[in-house]
């Protein structure tokens, strides 16, 4: 593309950071804004096809304009699960005439932190015909920087513990234990999960001790696991009463169910409980659940 360097069609051309900063995590989900505003010679009109038309580039090693893909790509639609990266100051308020036209883009990358990118706006007027922010007449560019994403640890997390409710049902006793998954640090929050392995509200793990003949008279004791994606839910359907929880912002939730007596929850099969926690900037950690003392106590760990 040879872009065009006059203003017989467009008057001004410009490309900055509408989010407060220009650091975006290099996690392929955390994004920052870009606007692109383009006024039109008087008299002149900007169809939409023009306008849409829009787009984001940058000069690859041979000096040719190449538009974002790959590493370094742009969306139309914002991912309202996470937030723009919390810097000091403000994003320009440029002042913006009545005839001028503006889009909204949203930038992410998985780039290698530290990296800067400088990063142009073209726009088509005909087939022949192309702008670029680049060329002397417009002059206006912006640098995104890449940051590395942020690797948690086990101690970067609490796993608290209540017990919730218990009760007899027909003979048999129902313990429930609540635990809750959050992040120790007041800066970060947990938004989202995935997980790899059972989904949200399926039993992952159950082990039945048999009586000792201590205990339980003969009875045996059954531990059920079932963790929860996170979210703002704050009541649960267990199998036999509705657990209300006092949740605490951005956290997953794990239910330990203990049964005492002839009754055991049926439909739970073992098997690896694994989970993608996001951060409010898209950084995924990766978790593992883990047991104790037969099943009556959880844990994870982090993978």
């Amino acid at each position: 593309m040879n872009p065009a360097n006059d203003t017989n069609w467009i008057t001004k051309f410009n490309i900055h950071v509408s989010s407060n900063s220009n650091k975006v995590f290099g996690n392929g989900r955390h994004q920052l804004e870009v606007s692109v505003t383009v006024t039109p010679k008087a008299g002149v009109d900007i169809t939409d096809e023009q306008l849409d038309s829009i787009r984001l580039v940058t000069l690859d090693d041979n000096g040719a304009y190449q538009e974002l893909s790959g590493e370094l790509h742009m969306s139309t639609e914002r991912d309202t699960r996470f937030e723009y990266y919390a810097d000091t100051g403000a994003p320009p308020a440029p002042l913006i005439a009545a005839n001028t036209l503006r889009r909204r883009f949203y930038v992410s990358s998985t780039r290698s932190g530290g990296t800067l990118d400088v990063v142009y706006a073209a726009i088509t007027k005909d087939e022949a015909t192309h702008y670029v922010s680049h060329t002397s007449k417009f002059n206006s560019a912006i640098t995104i920087e890449t940051l590395t994403p942020l690797r948690l640890t086990r101690e970067d997390m609490t796993l608290s513990v209540e017990d919730n409710h218990e009760h007899t049902v027909n003979a048999t006793e129902w313990d429930y234990d609540v635990y809750q998954l959050f992040l120790k640090s007041r800066t970060l929050k947990l938004v989202a999960s995935v997980p790899y392995g059972p989904g949200s509200g399926t039993p992952y793990y159950q082990h039945t001790v048999e009586d000792d003949g201590w205990l339980s008279d003969g009875e045996p004791r059954s531990y059920t696991h079932i963790a929860y994606e996170v979210s703002d839910r704050r009541t649960f359907q267990a199998p036999t009463t509705v657990l209300s929880i006092h949740r605490r912002a951005g956290s997953m939730v794990i239910i330990r169910i203990k049964t005492f007596g002839p009754v055991t929850l049926s439909g739970a099969h073992n098997r690896t409980s694994q989970w993608g926690l996001f951060d409010q900037y898209g950084n995924e950690h990766k978790i593992e659940m883990t047991q104790q003392s037969n099943g009556n106590l959880l844990d994870f760990i982090v993978i």
